[in-house]
């Protein structure tokens, strides 16, 4: 009681000195929630926002708006509306808006793929260097060999270690999917290969990396009232423990390359060579090794388990899958040839159902308006917090029939419905306009491969005997949307491999 009273009394001049500063002046702005009715609802923002703030656009409409503090955050949940946001006006919404976090890292900087502020000339550079070494048709094509090396090393530690014994699908999913990535971008493995990531280092390092993702995707007091960063000790060395940790994580291996740089080459270029060309720093590349990483592994890694999750609970749905797999994509030697799973049309329609269920990024990245402009007739001001609600919108019956049923028949009736979200804003699980995830075709081949071998090469029980039809899919949002409870399952070599 003591400790309510003293936080009261210290929110009160608080809220009078920031209301002295909010520019009331700006009109027609968004309808939305007042700050009691939000704070009424606390615990649902904090927990689930998506669905706090699918119910306020149920109530106030497609575009809502209210203030965290001093900031005002703009919230977009139909498809006609997120149109205009990003196509419309594509280069106001191109601005990110970053957690005052990330401006008290010391060796922080501009060279930025994903966390960019604005989409400068330092980040069109890096976009074209990811774009000709990772994102592209061809970088990805010649990475094959990459995906089905590590995704056979998962194989083999199933089948020598695992069988029969109960798996944390996501552990070992993040260990395949981060050694995939790492090896992509510097040409080495950073966890133990195949396994799930369980070595003492491999803990250390997942850790540090699940720190960076909690502590600079929540927002903090200095966001809500800016006016208070100089006395947020806190928050200032908590951004330079977060910078330390990632350093450990590439410390050897970009000593390691900065050592032999001018040698004669004994592999392909990586990411990492082309950014030693270009002269970026080390603390550049760490940043920028950092967030790739993270970019490549979260999301992707959880459509891989929600996919697995979806399969093991519709049984009809998953001998499908085994099906069309064997007959359309293996080869004579038993093994799954990545380019033909292309063509397994309901194994894809399966993907795609599972990123509308289950959106990767519920609320995407945040944007920010670099300029003042206006949106389904309401004023977005400038440096507004720009939000799209993309589950809303995946989840709407109005933009789909039977929208909370899993269905991968939709997608076999509504082909031309892509990931690119460039035509139909009605599923855009991987963003759009200049900053859509320049990643997702990696995400889908890594996905699909994944899955691939799990359900063709094994059979799988839930412990305990537990029924697969009451298999939860209640979710955790976390920037991410995770399972709330995680995906254990038992594998069982299937007869015709033995």
């Amino acid at each position: 009681m003591v400790s309510m009273i003293l936080i009261l009394l210290l929110l009160v001049p608080l809220f009078l000195l920031v209301l002295k500063h909010l520019p009331f002046g700006i009109k027609n702005i968004p309808p939305g929630p007042n700050v009691f009715q939000i704070l009424w609802n606390i615990s649902l923002f904090v927990k689930k926002p998506h669905i706090a703030l699918k119910n306020l656009s149920e109530t106030y409409g497609p575009l809502i708006s209210f203030r965290l503090g001093a900031q005002l955050v703009v919230v977009a949940s139909s498809p006609l509306v997120v149109e205009e946001i990003l196509k419309t006006h594509n280069r106001i919404s191109s601005g990110r808006y970053l957690p005052s976090i990330y401006y008290n890292i010391p060796e922080s900087s501009n060279a930025s793929i994903v966390m960019s502020r604005e989409c400068n000339d330092t980040w069109k550079n890096l976009r074209r260097i990811g774009q000709n070494y990772i994102f592209s048709t061809k970088a990805i094509e010649s990475a094959s060999e990459i995906r089905k090396t590590n995704v056979m090393e998962m194989l083999k530690f199933i089948k020598s270690k695992k069988e029969g014994k109960i798996v944390n699908i996501e552990h070992m999913v993040y260990a395949t999917l981060t050694n995939i990535m790492t090896t992509l971008l510097t040409s080495r493995n950073l966890f133990g290969g195949g396994g799930e990531g369980e070595g003492a280092n491999d803990k250390k390092v997942k850790a540090f990396l699940n720190e960076v993702v909690e502590d600079t995707s929540n927002l903090g007091l200095t966001d809500l009232f800016p006016i208070l960063n100089v006395v947020d000790f806190w928050n200032k060395e908590k951004a330079k423990a977060i910078y330390q940790n990632v350093k450990f994580i590439w410390a050897d291996i970009i000593n390691e390359r900065s050592a032999t740089q001018g040698n004669p080459p004994t592999r392909a270029q990586d990411f990492l060579d082309i950014l030693k060309e270009n002269a970026y720093t080390d603390d550049e590349i760490t940043s920028l090794l950092t967030e790739q990483l993270i970019a490549g592994t979260d999301s992707t890694t959880m459509s891989a388990v929600w996919l697995m999750t979806e399969l093991i609970k519709n049984e009809e749905i998953m001998c499908r899958v085994r099906e069309e797999i064997a007959n359309q994509a293996i080869e004579r030697n038993n093994t799954i040839n990545e380019s033909f799973l292309s063509e397994c049309r309901y194994f894809q329609a399966c993907i795609r159902e599972t990123l509308r269920l289950h959106t990767p990024a519920p609320l995407g990245l945040p944007h920010r308006a670099i300029e003042t402009c206006i949106v389904n007739n309401y004023v977005i001001p400038r440096d507004s917090i720009v939000l799209l609600n993309i589950w809303a919108i995946h989840v709407d019956s109005n933009n789909w029939e039977d929208a909370a049923s899993f269905k991968p028949e939709r997608f076999l009736e509504y082909p031309k419905v892509d990931v690119g979200g460039s035509r139909h804003f009605e599923y855009i699980p991987f963003g759009s306009g200049q900053r859509q995830c320049p990643g997702s075709n990696i995400a889908l081949k890594s996905v699909q491969l994944v899955v691939a071998y799990l359900v063709h090469y094994f059979d799988w029980s839930l412990p305990d005997g537990m029924d697969p039809r009451k298999l939860s899919t209640t979710d955790k949002f976390s920037i991410i949307l995770r399972k709330e409870e995680p995906l254990y399952l038992i594998p069982k070599l299937r007869n015709q491999y033995n």
